[in-house]
């Protein structure tokens, strides 16, 4: 598999470069980057072992604490915590092998434990721990060099805005949180080559980022159909609604302005279905949120985003079915009716596609 990546990206190189006689590149650094991404997907198994036998010696060394009586100390616990964040990150920088990724994940997760509790301990304020947590979550995003731990930031991040929330219980703030995700997910699938050119700290971070953000946006709309059981109480789901589908739009319009379509009548008509079956889901974004997800996915070729995308558009579409307020006669014809736009618009994809193959 690597070495078929590796012709595709020489082949592509080599158009460039005859397209481009200006155009530079390092082809000893693309190689080496290309080396170690394949090592990182055929070792994920390993990788993973390592990093759960990493946890569970975190987990002893964490009863250690707790047994030598470090919970009766609310400033210990705060400095463990924050010397276990910052050993991760020196490890992680100093050691580029998996066991010290992997050791150095088990103590970012660790450092976070620690800091919720110490600040818990010292405090006693849901806020303050929320708070601390973003602040740590924060600071690692800006300055980790692993891709776990920025990823593993910015869900930490997430929940601690969420936990404000619900601590506050100022639920219709929920909508803030995700029109924030659902427009950085968006952004960074438009933009996502300037983004990747800007520096090789954008670069190092992208994926991770957006992963995150993935999950998150994920997480979040979960929260939404399940407010019975979290006994939370968020009204005007149209503001998310509308800011998803609108999101989806844009990301329909630039696919089909790269693919070379141009016909009024087609686009029109193309738009039309797309409205009609985004309409009835206004009022539960989550549906439109994994539709975003999936689409925004697919257009930069993410697939682990595109799988996490369609399980969660299932899971979702099931929810959305139960929750109907209608009949099984309805709920059949609303079927039936996103069915039929279904074909039709596979009908003239296929038809767009055969006038214009060459």
């Amino acid at each position: 598999m690597a070495d078929k990546e590796t012709l595709r990206l020489n082949a592509l190189l080599q158009q460039i470069a005859q397209e481009q006689p200006d155009f530079r590149y390092d082809e000893l650094a693309i190689a080496a980057e290309i080396d170690h991404s394949s090592s990182l997907l055929k070792r994920w198994p390993v990788k993973l072992l390592t990093i759960l036998g990493g946890l569970l010696a975190m987990s002893t060394l964490l009863g250690f604490l707790f047994a030598a009586g470090l919970y009766n100390s609310g400033i210990g616990m705060l400095l463990f915590g924050a010397g276990f964040l910052v050993g991760a990150e020196a490890l992680i920088r100093v050691e580029k092998t998996f066991t010290a990724e992997a050791i150095g994940v088990s103590l970012n997760i660790a450092g976070y434990v620690l800091l919720a509790i110490g600040t818990g301990i010292m405090s006693e304020n849901m806020t303050a721990v929320a708070s601390v947590l973003g602040i740590a979550a924060l600071l690692v995003l800006l300055f980790s060099e692993s891709a776990i731990c920025v990823f593993l930031s910015v869900l930490v991040l997430n929940g601690s805005l969420l936990s404000l929330i619900f601590i506050h219980k100022v639920y219709n703030l929920s909508h803030v949180l995700v029109v924030l995700l659902a427009g950085m997910v968006a952004f960074m699938s438009l933009y996502e080559a300037r983004l990747l050119a800007l520096s090789r700290r954008f670069a190092l971070v992208f994926g991770p980022v957006r992963i995150g953000l993935i999950f998150s946006l994920i997480f979040t709309l979960v929260l939404f159909v399940h407010q019975k059981l979290l006994s939370t109480h968020i009204s005007y789901f149209w503001v998310s609604g509308l800011f998803l589908i609108g999101c989806l739009l844009l990301l329909l319009h630039r696919v089909l302005r790269e693919s070379g379509l141009t016909d009024k009548m087609t686009l029109a008509i193309f738009y039309t279905c797309c409205g009609l079956v985004l309409l009835p889901t206004v009022l539960a974004p989550s549906v439109p949120g994994a539709l975003l997800v999936v689409l925004s996915s697919f257009y930069i070729g993410h697939r682990t985003g595109l799988w996490v995308g369609l399980l969660a558009l299932a899971y979702f579409l099931v929810l959305y079915y139960y929750d109907l307020n209608m009949t099984l006669l309805a709920k059949s014809g609303v079927l039936m009716l996103t069915g039929a736009l279904f074909l039709g618009g596979l009908y003239l994809l296929n038809r767009y596609l055969r006038n214009h193959e060459t």
